[in-house]
């Protein structure tokens, strides 16, 4: 059955946005060198991985379908590390990616290959 035939009785009714798609979301930012900095602070330099050698694992889906990039993977080791992160990121609209087992099948988990999205690691919570 077709999904339209499926779902539109349930939204007919339903508010339409007054946002155009093309202007509802701004374009991400890369992120600069000085605020890579600042992501790291948060979690400490021990548990911030930006050699690439030391990525690979992190950048592989297990697979070997999907391959991504980062400048930093973060690994936050309290909910609050997490907090701070994805407000730092917020306020400056870099793109975050969080992966915690590495076992998705769609590649959801592995950050595009253009490099400029933070992968946010959840192995230490």
């Amino acid at each position: 059955m077709p999904s339209s035939r499926r779902w539109g009785p349930l939204l007919q009714g339903a508010p339409k946005s007054s946002v155009s798609r093309e202007t509802a979301v701004p374009a991400l930012n890369a992120p600069s060198a000085d605020l890579i900095h600042r992501f790291i602070a948060i979690v400490g330099e021990a548990h911030a991985v930006t050699a690439g050698v030391d990525q690979e694992p992190y950048l592989k889906e297990w697979r070997d379908k999907y391959t991504g990039r980062t400048p930093v993977v973060l690994r936050p080791g309290t909910t609050e590390e997490v907090s701070s992160i994805l407000k730092l990121a917020n306020a400056h609209r870099i793109g975050i990616v969080p992966q915690s087992g590495n076992t998705g099948l769609v590649g959801g988990q592995i950050p595009s290959m253009c490099g400029t999205e933070i992968l946010l690691s959840l192995t230490r919570l």
